[in-house]
């Protein structure tokens, strides 16, 4: 169940009323998304998806979101994650969540990812 209101906001002072800056998840992204791609230049979706398929399977590569707080740098990837989960396993990790942020080690990332399995299966 969303927490956000039944309807967008229809002034500024409503918006600032609602204004959360947690990412967009689930029926939230499709409702109260806002396709700012000419401001952006860009369309993760579109990059990830040109990277995926050119991708060979013995390969990886690191992709890097970037931005200030609030700017929607979640509500992308969970966007990303919901086009990609039916052909890829998609896990979204929060790390600052999971462990200290300031002393992560590669083995905690594994553990989050694993912990994180158990949870989808």
């Amino acid at each position: 169940m969303s927490e956000l209101p039944p309807h967008k906001a229809r002034n500024l002072e409503e918006a600032y009323e609602i204004c959360d800056l947690k990412p967009l998840q689930g029926e939230d992204i499709d409702r109260y998304y806002i396709d700012l791609q000419k401001a952006r230049s860009t369309e993760a979706i579109i990059q990830v998806g040109q990277i995926l398929r050119q991708q060979k399977a013995e390969s990886f590569c690191t992709i890097l979101f970037t931005g200030h707080r609030g700017c929607g740098k979640s509500t992308e990837l969970y966007r990303v994650k919901k086009n990609w989960e039916k052909d890829y396993l998609t896990i979204f990790l929060n790390a600052e969540e999971e462990t200290h942020i300031n002393d992560i080690s590669y083995i905690d990332i594994y553990l989050m990812v694993i912990r994180s399995e158990e949870h989808t299966s």
